[in-house]
């Protein structure tokens, strides 16, 4: 099985250090971004891919050092997380113009 790339959307279109605390955060997302891969750097958070709202027991937990593959737009649209525990989390998030 060979590498597969991706084309990424312009480097200003991708967030770095988007902060997630206790209210359900949502990705701002550019128009041509197809997939996203969120990388979770500091602290654990629970997610939904579904536009559903996670909240610190109910979605799925994703730990520092973790990659979150968002893999359709519908994914990346209805991603929505919050911190799990009691400190705010950072995640860096990457758009993709291809799934």
């Amino acid at each position: 099985m060979g590498v597969r790339s991706r084309s990424g959307v312009p480097t200003a279109s991708n967030q770095y250090g988007l902060t997630i605390s206790t209210t359900a955060v949502s990705l701002t997302v550019p128009r041509v971004a197809m997939a996203a891969e969120v990388y979770v750097r500091t602290a654990s958070i629970v997610f939904k891919r579904d536009t559903g709202t996670p909240t610190a027991t109910e979605g799925t937990q994703a730990d520092p050092t973790d990659i979150i593959n968002l893999n359709s737009r519908s994914e990346v649209d209805g991603f929505r997380a919050v911190r799990q525990g009691g400190t705010d989390a950072t995640v860096d998030v990457e758009y993709f113009t291809e799934p």
